[in-house]
């Protein structure tokens, strides 16, 4: 009996350990999931104010085009976007946390559309349900249709949303990843206009 019981013990001991095992090797494979593949490009928020990648560490946007969600034009060329800042957005109709963040990215480029330039890249999707998820939230900017995710992988985006803080010289000035808060969405574009402003 006390064999019995002593095996008992041991095996739900084995259980918990490989439970507690399997979630810890879940959650660090999250945590690289969900951290920036390039430290450089993560924008620091202190004090309401976000830091930009120093202007001498930052790389060229790629000079990339793809076609357009809904044309005209029937492309979008990522040179194009040089002389003004922007702020490109990698996102997809079945993406949860794009949803989430949608109404705010779409009141972002209500009152930034004078200064930043606002594109977004929709990857893995179908045009029908990517058109649908752009009039239901009021997305007025254009996309690039990105249905083999090739445009954006070229970025180096991280997972779903990406999104890409791009200085006047059209290089990369920071990537955020993941859902944002509006706090840090409001104090990297008003970093961006700042910057614009300063250089002129």
């Amino acid at each position: 009996m006390l064999r019995s019981a002593g095996r008992s013990l041991g095996k739900r001991r084995l259980v918990v350990v490989l439970v507690v095992g399997g979630a810890v090797a879940v959650g660090g494979f999250l945590g690289l999931l969900l951290r920036s593949s390039d430290g450089s490009t993560a924008p620091r928020l202190q004090g309401g104010r976000l830091t930009l990648v120093a202007p001498a560490r930052r790389k060229t946007l790629p000079d990339l085009s793809g076609p357009t969600l809904t044309p005209p034009p029937a492309q979008i060329k990522l040179g194009g976007l040089r002389g003004q800042p922007a702020f490109i957005d990698v996102w997809a109709s079945w993406c949860v946390p794009c949803r989430e963040e949608a109404p705010l990215l779409a009141r972002l480029w209500r009152e930034h559309r004078g200064e930043i330039r606002f594109l977004g890249i929709d990857v893995e999707d179908s045009r029908g349900d990517a058109r649908r998820f752009v009039r239901r939230y009021g997305l007025g900017y254009p996309s690039v249709f990105d249905r083999n995710a090739s445009m954006a992988d070229r970025l180096g985006f991280f997972g779903l949303p990406t999104a890409y803080l791009v200085d006047r010289q059209g290089r990369i000035a920071a990537k955020l990843v993941g859902k944002q808060k509006e706090a840090t969405l409001r104090a990297a574009l008003s970093a961006l206009v700042r910057e614009a402003k300063s250089s002129r």
